[in-house]
């Protein structure tokens, strides 16, 4: 199994350089085995569904939601750091008592447990 950490803004270049691993991995893979996207930190941005920009600017977060929507991808989304940063799903919302949500559907709100379990049944782990 493989594991994908993404800790940078949607905007830097490792980022940009995740999400072609992402595509060049199901381009050239015989097998359609499923990758552990991870999303910590800056990254977390990724999972943001109400995220816009202009058309002719290029949106890696709205790239990166198409990826996992196209590869019936699952990204796992920290939550302490999602909830940081203003990312949120509708159970916290309620919880933490927040108008509304905006976790992208593909991705899902986890603790740091998750990632561990990545780890330790991952013989490849890529950071981005």
């Amino acid at each position: 199994m493989t594991t994908l950490l993404f800790t940078h803004s949607p905007f830097a270049d490792t980022t940009r350089q995740g999400i072609e691993f992402i595509e060049n991995f199901y381009q050239n893979s015989a097998q359609s085995a499923p990758l552990n996207i991870f999303l910590y930190s800056e990254a977390v941005h990724l999972a943001n569904r109400l995220n816009w920009l202009p058309s002719d600017t290029p949106n890696p977060v709205k790239n990166f939601q198409q990826l996992l929507a196209k590869h019936k991808l699952s990204a796992k989304v920290c939550v302490s750091t999602a909830l940081a940063r203003g990312i949120v799903d509708s159970e916290n919302a309620k919880r933490h008592q927040i108008d509304g949500e905006n976790l992208a559907t593909s991705c899902e709100l986890v603790g740091l447990g998750e990632f561990a379990m990545f780890l330790h049944n991952s013989t490849d782990v890529y950071q981005f």
